[in-house]
C-alpha cells in the first residue's frame, strides 16, 4: 500500500478540524514484511476536561488517560466493555487532554 504519512503538525490542529479530515485516511501497521491496514469510517471528537464523554473529564490525569495528555498524534487506545479494543488519537498540544 502506497501511502503518505501524517505528520505530527497534522495532529496538533483543532481537534474537530482533525476528526473530520482523518475520514477516509487509514491506519498500516508493517509486522515485518507484512502489512494490515484499517479504513477510518468513523470519527468521534471528545474535546477535554470539559466533556463528560471524555476520560479527561475533570481534567484529572490517571495510569489509565495519561496518554491523553501528551501532544497531538500519540494513541490512546483501551478496551471497552471488556471485548472492545478502542483507538484514540490525541490532538493539540501537551496538557490538552482532546
Amino acid at each position: 500500500m502506497k501511502n503518505k504519512n501524517l505528520l505530527r503538525d497534522f495532529y496538533m490542529r483543532p481537534t474537530l478540524r482533525v476528526a473530520r479530515e482523518l475520514l477516509g485516511k487509514y491506519i498500516v501497521r508493517r509486522i515485518g514484511k507484512k502489512e494490515i491496514a484499517g479504513k477510518i469510517i468513523e470519527t468521534e471528537a471528545y474535546i477535554g476536561p470539559k466533556d463528560k464523554a471524555s476520560h479527561a473529564y475533570g481534567g484529572k490525569i490517571t495510569p489509565r488517560n495519561w496518554v491523553e495528555y501528551l501532544e497531538g498524534g500519540h494513541l490512546y487506545i483501551y478496551l471497552v466493555y471488556g471485548m472492545y479494543w478502542q483507538l484514540n488519537i490525541v490532538t493539540e498540544k501537551a496538557g490538552k487532554p482532546e
